[in-house]
């Protein structure tokens, strides 16, 4: 982000759950970003953790993009709380504020004027140079802005940004690790490695499946593959991660049985979550055939996994050589258009998955 005279240093969702926490609070807030979970994570703390409950009726506002208008939004914060000594306002998916961002004028706006989107805008800057200090402002926007987003010059004095960006594959089992450690529990680099296979990258959905754990493990215990069975409902013998394991080791008869169990049972193991996973094990065997000689450290960097499954891979690229993971690769991509229809005709995900897994093992 560029470094703008007097810019406060955006701060990051723990920092300001932590600042929630101890009520050491800003007057504006913008969060942004392409991974909601985060957005929605503050969001949520900002309507529960500011005020009580009896404070919130007269003090505490959501209010919703599409319906407002930034002179709208002013008019609200202008207000001065109710028996309380702050008043609370999230805008939520604050689109008047991206196409300001934009430089576009106020879809609201009759005739949709430039004067107009200029009033809005300067709307947006006059209350950013004087908030007013019982007020709590909240915008979220559920998109990514540039770092060049004319949004984050008028926050300078007042304001803090939080950018809420995705985080890539081989960073969430790193997540869900912290997740629950915040929890008091630890978990087996096994247990980890079935529930992000399984779960995959939707924070929202591993944040799910975690606090079952956190519910029904006890604190300062580990997670083994046995509470993942029993809380979060992912077979140890039959699923995602087992059946990849039996394809890189080319065991035919372990992965036709799971192939069989997913296409009986197609609706708890949905064919597109599997696709995605074997195509991104695939594609990181491909690389291993560039690598030539490298250490194990630096095939973990490159791939960008825990060193811990390295192996796996270099199994795989015994198993697989070059030409046969090209058309492993082909294999999943024709059996992605076959899902989605683009290929095939009235295919079911039961002949899809015994399809594929018979090529993968006989290509």
């Amino acid at each position: 982000m560029p470094d703008y005279p007097g810019f406060l240093m955006q701060k990051t969702t723990t920092e300001v759950l932590k600042d929630i926490h101890k009520n050491s609070l800003s007057p504006i807030y913008l969060l942004h970003g392409d991974e909601h979970f985060f957005i929605d994570q503050l969001t949520d703390a900002f309507e529960v953790g500011i005020l009580s409950e009896d404070q919130k009726s007269f003090n505490q506002f959501v209010l919703y993009g599409k319906d407002q208008t930034m002179a709208s939004v002013v008019s609200y914060a202008r207000r001065f709380p109710m028996m309380a000594e702050k008043q609370v306002i999230i805008v939520k998916e604050a689109i008047f504020l991206e196409a300001l961002a934009k430089g576009k004028t106020d879809s609201k706006s009759e005739g949709n004027s430039k004067d107009k989107g200029n009033e809005e805008w300067r709307a947006f800057e006059d209350y950013c140079k004087n908030p007013t200090p019982s007020t709590l402002l909240v915008f979220t926007i559920k998109n990514l802005l540039t770092d060049k987003s004319k949004l984050f010059p008028p926050l300078a004095s007042h304001g803090v940004i939080v950018t809420s960006k995705k985080i890539s594959d081989d960073k969430v089992g790193q997540w869900l690790k912290d997740y629950l450690a915040q929890h008091n529990l630890q978990i087996q680099t096994v247990s980890l490695e079935l529930m992000v296979t399984n779960v995959g990258a939707d924070l929202q959905r591993m944040a799910h499946e975690a606090d079952k754990l956190i519910i029904n493990v006890p604190a300062g215990s580990e997670v083994g593959i046995e509470e993942v069975e029993k809380y979060v409902g992912i077979s140890r013998e039959y699923n995602y991660f087992e059946f990849q394991k039996a394809l890189m080791q080319r065991n035919v008869e372990k992965a036709q049985k799971i192939a069989f169990y997913f296409a009986e049972n197609s609706k708890q193991n949905p064919i597109a979550p599997m696709l995605i996973m074997l195509f991104n094990f695939f594609a990181k065997v491909l690389q291993t055939h560039d690598m030539g000689a490298v250490s194990d450290a630096e095939m973990a960097k490159i791939l960008g996994i825990n060193p811990y499954f390295v192996r796996d891979y270099l199994t795989a690229k015994r198993n697989y050589p070059l030409g046969k993971v090209v058309r492993v690769i082909e294999a999943i991509k024709n059996a992605d258009l076959k899902m989605k229809g683009v290929i095939g005709q009235q295919t079911t995900d039961r002949e899809i998955i015994l399809d594929l897994s018979f090529e993968i093992l006989h290509l």
